[in-house]
């Protein structure tokens, strides 16, 4: 078991002592680490999903994940990349989990055949979610952070703990894909 150590003593301990401790059994360096993070990764999540309710939902998904991979935490890697790197994956899986549910709204009638979705709006949409979904979740992830949400690649490195170079590489690979499969499909 852990000596209790005061606020002040974990408030100057770095992440990944904290998640080290918080590995070995420490619950109290998670709480330190619990109330360092929560503001960011709630923002992180609402940032890409626009919904404060899916925001929460995944929110509470990364800490149950965190506490789940707490054993397979590397010390050597920063607490920051590997935090947002899982932050990264759920929203790659809810946006995957969202492009295999069809939205019915009023915009996707087809005016005149009173069917929901018109033949072409369904076939463009498994078009889509079939180019994407051969795609990695990283290479989705940067994909999809990049051109459709706006993150830089600054960020979008960091999150992944690549350079922002490697960064740009898959970005540019995975728009390639995206495009010849595209192309491969007309």
């Amino acid at each position: 078991m852990y000596p209790r150590r005061s606020q002040e003593d974990t408030r100057d301990e770095s992440d990944e002592s904290l998640m080290s401790r918080y590995a070995a059994g420490d619950h109290e360096a998670f709480q330190e680490l619990f109330s360092r993070y929560e503001s960011r990764a709630y923002a992180y999540f609402l940032k890409r999903t626009q919904s404060p309710e899916r925001a929460e939902d995944l929110y509470q998904a990364l800490f149950l994940r965190i506490h789940r991979a707490r054993g397979h935490y590397d010390p050597a890697r920063s607490f920051a990349a590997w935090f947002f790197q899982i932050a990264g994956n759920l929203v790659i899986d809810e946006w995957r989990r969202e492009s295999r549910t069809p939205e019915v709204c009023l915009g996707d009638r087809d005016p005149g055949s009173g069917e929901t979705w018109s033949e072409e709006r369904v076939a463009r949409r498994e078009s889509c979610t079939r180019i994407l979904g051969a795609l990695s979740p990283e290479e989705g992830y940067v994909l999809v952070s990049s051109k459709v949400m706006g993150v830089g690649y600054p960020e979008i490195a960091e999150h992944l703990g690549k350079s922002v170079d490697a960064v740009k590489k898959m970005a540019s690979r995975a728009t390639g894909r995206v495009r010849s499969s595209a192309l491969g499909g007309l």
